[in-house]
């Protein structure tokens, strides 16, 4: 089986079912493998020690009763001691040779002090010994130990002394006794050794061994019938009914559309699946036969539509192309106009200058007069200039004239006709230019016109006793002059904000007949600014006055 085909193997529904249910029938079954082998270990724990404690007491009640027999066994009927050499210790060690040799079973009398070498303990028994003494009531001692490799279980029950034991092992000590060892001066109840049984546990373990093959025979059959039956279950009630739906998404992916399910082996949520992928399969089937229709219907709007579309945009073009050769006579004209309508209006306003120089003193009313005409023309004469320039620009004529220009002279020019003006409405009017601000090449006229229409504007919409402010500095991390016209006045509205910059338009629309104005001055400063490289833009709140920035990028000098 190459990579591929295990691939596939492992993406198989039925071999992926079948690997869990295998798994968790092992994961189950080994759990109840480690619980029987617990329980069976528990069992014949609980049956040896059983067996060791009847065999003990057997071995105890024989000791007993030689014990008590001792005066019959040793003295004749007159009473003449007659030694028989059957003592307790030596019936208990004859009884467990025997036992010995008939089974494997081993039992003997065992103590720390012995007076025969067969009675010494081995390690197990020293430590089952210790245990006895240094807890006297006791009763047992057990545990599974290996001899000689194998499992064998250990038991050791304690001896004491009673009245019948006192002859050999009593008062006084170190007299011999009549088997001719010297006493140990025992009393009534004293530790006298324990009884040590060890039984092997081979026909237990084989049986363990029986069981555990049995189980896990039992679970090889079970995984195995799990495997066949879950195989032709899921074959049948899954997998094949999956299979054929899969053919038939195949076809429908290829195109084939006429797919049936009628004859589909299929119950419960495939059955239902496959109800659902039929309604699909003929709603496409409906869709894809339709489809052709509305292409070629669409197709030919789509036509008409372009056509239509290719009529409008030669219109289109004929309108933009007639609109640009008006908007060139519009700035032609205004430029013409503007040119002409300047010259007669200077002429008024240098006459009007010498009729005042002329006027005496005293003649107040003339001279009110002829002030108010020389402060209207000029007005009339700047509103005339932003017409020209805007003109100008919009034909692609106005050209920036570079010179080294130095912020503090263009700041002095604008004082002069803007302090008058503040003058007039008794406002604060400052203007401050800071002493980092480097020169820089600029159309100087350009940039005049620009603040003092800005400082014009905010000296219009200030009221009397307001405050207004030029204030110009040096931001060196953009390499740019900023220029800062602010004033306290009436402020602008967040939503007009986005279109004061465009031409003839104001804030509020009755801003031109209360304050005046045609709406050139801060269309004309954006585009001079920009002639120029910079931007502006305004900060403002209605009721708290208005800042407008101008950024205006700084040029080398020496270029």
């Amino acid at each position: 089986m190459n990579k591929k085909e295990k691939v596939k193997l492992t993406d198989n529904l039925t071999f992926r079912f079948m690997l869990a249910t295998v798994i968790v029938i092992i994961l189950v079954m080994g759990t109840k493998y480690i619980w029987d082998y617990h329980e069976e270990m528990k069992q014949a724990e609980r049956e040896m020690l059983e067996k060791a404690q009847i065999i003990t007491q057997q071995q105890k009640a024989l000791w007993e009763f030689m014990a008590i027999n001792q005066r019959k066994i040793n003295y004749d009927i007159d009473g003449n001691l007659e030694y028989k050499f059957l003592r307790c210790s030596t019936v208990a060690m004859g009884v467990g040779a025997m036992l010995a040799a008939e089974t494997d079973y081993k039992l003997k009398p065992t103590n720390l002090t012995y007076r025969n070498i067969l009675n010494a303990p081995d390690d197990f028994e020293v430590e089952a010994i210790t245990y006895l003494q240094t807890f006297p009531s006791a009763t047992e001692y057990w545990a599974i130990d290996h001899m000689d490799g194998e499992p064998v279980f250990r038991y050791l029950t304690p001896l004491t002394i009673d009245k019948h034991c006192l002859d050999c092992h009593g008062e006084p000590k170190g007299i011999l006794d009549i088997s001719g060892y010297p006493k140990e001066g025992l009393a009534i109840g004293d530790f006298a050794g324990a009884l040590s049984l060890t039984m092997p546990m081979d026909i237990y373990l084989e049986n363990m061994h029986g069981s555990q093959m049995s189980n896990a025979f039992f679970t090889i059959i079970l995984v195995l019938v799990c495997i066949v039956c879950i195989y032709l279950l899921v074959t049948r009630m899954v997998t094949s009914s999956l299979r054929e739906l899969e053919t038939a998404v195949a076809k429908v992916g290829s195109g084939q559309w006429d797919i049936t399910f009628k004859n589909l082996r299929a119950k419960g949520e495939i059955r239902r699946l496959t109800n659902h992928f039929q309604n699909m399969t003929n709603q496409l089937r409906d869709l894809y036969t339709n489809l052709e229709k509305k292409v070629e219907m669409r197709t030919d709007e789509l036509e008409k539509a372009n056509l239509v579309l290719k009529q409008h945009q030669a219109e289109l073009e004929q309108m933009n192309l007639r609109l640009k050769e008006a908007n060139l006579y519009k700035s032609e004209f205004l430029a013409v106009m503007s040119h002409e309508l300047r010259t007669p209006l200077t002429s008024i306003i240098a006459f009007t200058e010498l009729l005042l120089v002329e006027l005496p003193p005293e003649d107040e009313k003339n001279t009110h007069i002829i002030e108010e005409i020389l402060t209207n023309s000029q007005i009339l004469l700047r509103l005339i200039n932003n017409i020209l320039d805007l003109a100008k620009i919009e034909a692609g004529k106005d050209e920036l004239s570079l010179e080294v220009v130095d912020m503090h002279d263009i700041l002095a020019l604008v004082d002069t006709v803007i302090s008058p003006l503040a003058t007039n409405k008794k406002i604060s009017f400052t203007a401050l230019v800071e002493p980092d601000v480097p020169l820089t090449k600029a159309d100087p006229e350009k940039i005049r016109r620009v603040i003092e229409n800005l400082a014009g504007n905010a000296i219009k919409f200030t009221p009397e006793n307001g405050e207004v402010k030029i204030h110009i500095k040096y931001k060196d991390y953009t390499h740019e002059i900023l220029i800062q016209v602010i004033d306290n006045g009436i402020g602008i509205k967040e939503e007009d904000q986005k279109f004061i910059f465009e031409k003839f338009t104001q804030a509020d629309s009755s801003s031109s007949r209360k304050y005046g104005g045609t709406g050139l001055g801060l269309s004309l400063a954006k585009e001079l600014v920009e002639l120029h490289g910079g931007w502006i833009k305004v900060e403002s709140t209605w009721g708290g006055g208005s800042t407008f920035i101008v950024g205006i990028p700084v040029q080398d000098v020496d270029q």
